[in-house]
């Protein structure tokens, strides 16, 4: 999708030098996917612990260890 944005040109700047890659929009695309990532890893810890899961683990393994 081609998209105009206004990037202060030290913000850009840093981004490129920090990850490492030749192009703006390869450098934006990190940014975003790791951002993403950030947010899911927050969402995933607030809700850790509140799901009572009834799971017997040596079952599970022995199921793996079947097949």
């Amino acid at each position: 999708m081609r998209t105009t944005l206004n990037i202060s040109d030290a913000l850009m700047d840093d981004l490129m030098r920090l990850v490492d890659v030749p192009s703006k929009t390869k450098a934006i695309e990190l940014a975003i996917q790791d951002f993403i990532r950030k947010l899911k890893r927050e969402r995933l810890k607030k809700v850790y612990g509140q799901m009572k899961m009834n799971v017997d683990i040596m079952k599970l393994r022995e199921g793996e260890l079947s097949e």
